[in-house]
């Protein structure tokens, strides 16, 4: 009898917590913020700077202005956090020192990793949604959006199984000609029906000369720089490499966050890159209808046109993180 009774009360603490509205202060995990504001109740009382530069100049403007209110910043002091009116602070597990010092100071912390199973963007985002589930009343919501990424992964791998695949470079970061790449870049690729072939990697700086030996087919730009495909294509130094030679460079769409990080638009996205990397077999895949279904869909929010415009064409100014 002792543990029905227990057992009960942990259920309707569980339903409680997830049923009250917290006050959030997001520390270092950029894609938080939008991620909160999409999927929760969450009141966002602090967050990072490039979390908000983003929120600025995304559609997160029309829909979601209440982020505005939040305190920004990226230096983080201990005893400031604390001394704000928070409910639930969420850190990366990067953050060794504040998460530290916040779990010493007894106040509830989730500590969430961006690194599952070698930067998987779906592991690393399930893994998020999962941890917030017990604070937030997101869980049915969460077990249609995996499902739906799922669906999605297994139909790309279908319709490109026995196809050759185009070699790929995602391009993270772009500063003075040197190019960073990794990170979340093996799945993004592998999963779109793409052939990765520097394989899975951290982080990796690469140069002209091994652009070159990779020579990729296609090239992707992230909205963690300002620069344009047009741009790179202007550049002598990569003129003659084959995804520029054929006009294959693209820049990342953009709808509540960057999408080179877990995102939930990770389906869509997903679906983007196949139509690039393989676009006689995604030729009727029409990138501005899945979006506004999408949206429709799990958020209940019909976007207009100006607003696809802005997801597909995204504002320069969202890659300006600092």
């Amino acid at each position: 009898m002792l543990k029905i009774i227990v057992l009960l009360c942990g259920v309707f603490l569980s339903f409680t917590l997830a049923t009250q509205s917290h006050k959030v202060a997001v520390i270092g995990l950029w894609p938080l913020p939008s991620l909160l504001a999409f999927w929760s109740d969450a009141k966002l009382v602090y967050i990072p700077k490039t979390s908000y530069n983003v929120m600025q100049n995304s559609i997160n403007e029309k829909y979601f202005p209440q982020y505005k209110e939040a305190r920004i910043g990226n230096n983080e002091n201990l005893e400031e956090l604390l001394a704000m009116d928070v409910d639930i602070y969420i850190c990366g597990f990067a953050n060794l020192k504040i998460c530290g010092g916040l779990k010493n100071a007894g106040v509830k912390v989730i500590e969430l990793s961006t690194n599952i199973e070698n930067h998987n963007s779906k592991k690393t985002l399930e893994h998020w949604l999962v941890e917030l589930q017990p604070y937030f009343s997101i869980y049915e919501k969460n077990q249609k959006l995996l499902h739906s990424i799922t669906q999605i992964e297994e139909f790309i791998e279908k319709k490109t199984k026995n196809l050759k695949k185009p070699k790929v470079l995602i391009i993270h970061r772009f500063e003075k000609d040197n190019i960073s790449t990794g990170y979340f870049s093996d799945y993004l690729i592998g999963f779109s029906g793409g052939e990765n072939p520097l394989g899975y990697r951290d982080l990796k700086s690469i140069g002209v000369e091994e652009i070159y030996n990779l020579n990729p087919d296609v090239i992707y730009i992230s909205n963690f720089t300002p620069l344009s495909p047009q741009e790179f294509m202007k550049k002598k130094e990569y003129k003659s490499l084959e995804a520029v030679r054929q006009n294959r460079v693209y820049k990342l769409p953009l709808a509540t966050y960057r999408p080179f990080a877990p995102s939930l638009e990770l389906g869509p996205v997903l679906l983007f890159l196949a139509k690039h990397n393989h676009p006689e077999v995604f030729k009727d895949l029409d990138m501005r209808k899945i979006f506004k279904d999408y949206f429709y869909e799990f958020y209940e929010i019909a976007l207009e046109e100006k607003e696809l415009d802005l997801i597909l064409n995204p504002n320069v100014k969202t890659g300006i993180h600092y």
